[in-house]
Order: structure tokens, then C-alpha cells, then sequence
């Protein structure tokens, strides 16, 4: 009986220790993968061909269980227009896309016991150009904030942007600004600066702005509506 008794103990315990509290799996036993790092398209790169072997180096888990790569591509850096999205168990994959056009290509590791890693950092790319065609702006990416961020007990906010061109023509950009995500308020036209600073002084208020990049051949491209909120002061 008293050895029934042990053994029913020890086995909860070690039910115990091999979670969490919050019944996750254990991290002194099961690693989180390193995030790949691409390699090519790199980034910015003009491609000569719209056929494309996209490679990523490998991904370390320090538990020793295996993992398979989660590939993406998407027509915008949000990614909320996927092209491509599989599971891969190379580093590499030939794809084939439209000619002239900007994509966007990530990847993430995942372990067999289902962990994942974070994503990569994204690189953006021109498919081989088409002749006589002006390449547009890649979309503008945000700096500050971070798309979803709150604060606290603010008056005013910088917003910060970048983008780039592949064929390095100079940008300008128009800044919209507001409370209504469907009527946002031209704050800048044809600035080549790249930092606003707004007045962001009503509390429990989400605020959303865009960015449009335009190169001096008439190209234009339209970031994502992104947004932050404001809380009580």
C-alpha cells in the first residue's frame, strides 16, 4: 500500500514539473527556435527573372527536436495579402510569380513538439522588371508607433515612417491623419521628411494614419492604415 502511495506521489509530481502553470510546455525542456534569416531575394533587390529560388538559412533548437519552416509571401508588408503560405521542410523553394511587381517574403521556424519560432525579419523585392516600366515605391513602412500601441497621458505623438525605391528615384510623401479610419485628414503633401508630430489629446481614442510614397514618375504606393490608442490621462 505505501508503495502504491509513493508512486501515485511521485507521478504527480512530475506531472507538475513537466508544465507550467499555465500547463505550457516546460522551458527548461523544450527550446523556443531561433528565427531564419534570409538570404535571398534580399532585401530591396530587383530580381532578373520572376522565377525565383527563395532561400533562408536554418533555424537552431537547443532541445534537439526537428523543425519545418512556415514560408510566406504577400503582395503587401502587412501580409493581409498572402501569395504563398506553406509548410517547407528545405531551406529553399522555386516559385514563380508575375513579372514588374513588389513582393514581400518571410519565414518562421516550428519544432515538432509545435513551437515556434518568431518570424523573420521581412525583405522586400521587385520581380524582374518590365521593359520601358517605371518600378513603384516599395509601401511605406511605420517606425513609430508600433501599429496597435497604447499611451498614456500625451498631448502630441511623433509618427515616423520609411520607404524605399528600387530604382532609387526621390520620394515625397502625403501623411493622413485622424479618428475615423474612412476620413483621414491630409496633414502633409509632398514632404520629402519622413516625421510628423500630431495632436493626440483625447483619451480612450484610437487615432489611424497612412502614408502614401510617391516617386517622380508618377508611382505611388499606399502603406496600410495603421493605428494607436490613447487612454485616460
Amino acid at each position: 500500500m505505501r508503495k502504491l502511495l509513493y508512486i501515485f506521489i511521485c507521478s504527480m509530481i512530475y506531472s507538475s514539473c513537466s508544465k507550467n502553470d499555465d500547463g505550457d510546455l516546460n522551458p527548461s525542456t523544450d527550446s523556443i527556435p531561433s528565427a531564419p534569416s534570409l538570404v535571398y531575394p534580399a532585401q530591396n533587390q530587383l530580381c532578373i527573372d520572376n522565377t525565383l529560388e527563395f532561400k533562408w538559412n536554418t533555424s537552431t533548437n537547443d532541445d534537439g527536436s526537428s523543425v519545418v519552416y512556415i514560408f510566406e509571401i504577400a503582395a503587401d508588408n502587412q501580409f493581409s495579402t498572402t501569395i504563398v503560405s506553406e509548410v517547407q521542410t528545405s531551406l529553399s523553394k522555386i516559385v514563380t510569380l508575375d513579372k514588374g511587381l513588389a513582393y514581400y517574403w518571410r519565414v518562421k521556424a516550428k519544432s515538432s513538439k509545435g513551437i515556434e519560432s518568431d518570424y523573420s525579419n521581412i525583405s522586400q523585392f521587385y520581380t524582374e522588371e518590365i521593359p520601358n516600366s517605371n518600378n513603384l515605391p516599395f509601401s511605406p513602412d511605420n517606425v513609430t508607433p508600433f501599429v496597435g500601441q497604447n499611451f498614456d497621458g500625451i498631448n502630441t505623438l511623433d509618427l515616423q515612417w520609411t520607404a524605399s525605391d528600387v530604382d532609387n528615384d526621390p520620394l515625397k510623401y502625403d501623411v493622413y491623419f485622424g479618428k475615423n479610419k474612412n476620413d483621414l485628414k491630409l496633414m502633409l503633401e509632398n514632404t520629402e521628411q519622413t516625421l510628423l508630430t500630431v495632436i493626440a489629446d483625447s483619451p480612450q481614442t484610437t487615432y489611424y494614419w497612412q502614408v502614401t510614397v510617391k516617386d517622380d514618375k508618377g508611382g505611388e504606393t499606399n502603406s496600410p492604415i495603421w493605428n494607436f490608442k490613447v487612454n485616460n490621462f
